[in-house]
C-alpha cells in the first residue's frame, strides 16, 4: 500500500443540481444527516458520519457561478474514492514515487457551525489524475481539523449504519484492472479470465467485477451506467442490527428492497443511483 494511505476516508455520491432529492431519499433510508455544508470551491454537501469513515452527497447549487466539471459533467450516483492520509505531501510524493502522476495538492475548506461559534473544517486533498481511474475520482484527504468532522452526535443512525465496507466497481476487465491498481492497495486478488478480482484497503474490499455479473447478480436492482463501460455501481454498509434497519426500511416498497436474511438490499433506484447493501 502506497506510505501515508491509513484506508478509506470517505466515498462520494454525486448529486449535481439535484442535492435536496438525494437528501431526501437517504433520510428516508434511515440515515441522520449532517447540516449542509458550503466549500470554498463552490460546491455543496451532507455527510453520513460513521465511525471511522463517511459517505457524502455532493452536488452544486442550482445557478452557481463557479462550476465543478467532475460534478455537473459526470452521472448522477457514486463519483470518488477518497483514501484516509496522515499527510497530504508525503502521500503526493508516494504517488509520484510509484508512477500515478498525482496532481498538485489542493487546500479546500468549508464553514462548520458549533456550540463556541463557526469554525472553518480545512482539508488538503491529493488527487490522481482523471485518466489514472476510469470508474470514477480517486484521491487521498487529509483533515487538518478532523474535530469538526467527526462530531458527537452525528454518528447515530436510524438505520444503525456504522462503517463502509465493500465498494461494487463495474470495470470491463478486472483482472486487469487489479493488477494496475494493486500497488495503490494493502492486497490484490486477481484470476486471469475471471469475472470479478477484489482491492484490500484496510477494512474496504473494492470487488471488481464486469456488467455482466453485476447484472447477474442484482438485475433491475442495479443502477443506471448512463453510457459508461466503467462505473461506481454500489456500496455494502455494516449495521449493529438488522433489524434496526429493516424498521427504518418499512416504508419503502417492497419490489426496492431485497431481505436475504443476512443481509438487506436496496435498489439503486431508491438511493441516486447507488445499489446499498446491509450487513451486521
Amino acid at each position: 500500500m502506497i506510505p501515508h494511505c491509513l484506508g478509506l476516508d470517505h466515498v462520494v455520491i454525486n448529486t449535481a443540481d439535484r442535492l435536496d432529492e438525494a437528501v431526501d431519499a437517504f433520510a428516508r433510508l434511515g440515515f441522520r444527516l449532517t447540516p449542509r455544508g458550503y466549500h470554498s470551491t463552490g460546491s455543496i454537501n451532507h455527510l453520513m458520519m460513521f465511525g471511522p469513515d463517511y459517505l457524502e452527497l455532493l452536488g452544486m447549487p442550482p445557478g452557481a457561478t463557479q462550476t465543478r466539471p467532475e460534478l455537473t459533467g459526470s452521472a448522477i450516483g457514486l463519483n470518488a474514492l477518497a483514501l484516509a492520509t496522515d499527510s497530504a505531501a508525503g502521500v503526493h510524493a508516494a504517488l509520484e514515487r510509484a508512477k500515478f502522476a498525482p496532481q498538485p495538492p489542493l487546500s479546500l475548506a468549508r464553514p462548520v457551525a458549533t456550540g463556541e461559534g463557526t469554525r472553518e473544517a480545512r482539508f488538503e486533498l491529493v488527487r490522481l489524475p482523471p485518466q489514472a481511474v476510469d470508474w470514477g475520482r480517486v484521491f487521498a484527504c487529509e483533515h487538518l481539523t478532523r474535530e469538526l468532522v467527526w462530531r458527537d452526535g452525528l454518528r447515530a443512525h436510524p438505520n444503525s449504519a456504522r462503517e463502509i465496507i465493500r465498494l461494487l466497481v463495474v470495470v470491463p476487465d478486472p483482472a486487469t484492472e487489479a493488477a494496475r491498481l494493486a500497488p495503490l492497495f494493502a492486497e490484490a486478488s486477481m484470476r486471469e479470465g475471471a469475472d470479478r478480482a477484489e482491492l484490500t484497503l484496510g477494512r474496504l474490499r473494492i470487488e471488481l467485477v464486469t456488467a455482466e455479473a453485476l447484472h447477474h447478480r442484482y438485475g433491475d436492482f442495479a443502477g443506471d451506467a448512463a453510457g459508461r463501460s466503467a462505473w461506481m455501481a454500489g456500496l455494502a454498509l455494516r449495521c449493529a442490527s438488522l433489524d434496526a434497519l429493516r424498521l427504518a426500511l418499512r416504508a419503502l416498497p417492497a419490489r426496492d428492497v431485497h431481505d436475504q436474511g443476512s443481509r438487506v438490499v436496496v435498489a439503486a433506484r431508491r438511493a441516486t443511483n447507488t445499489l446499498l447493501e446491509f450487513v451486521e
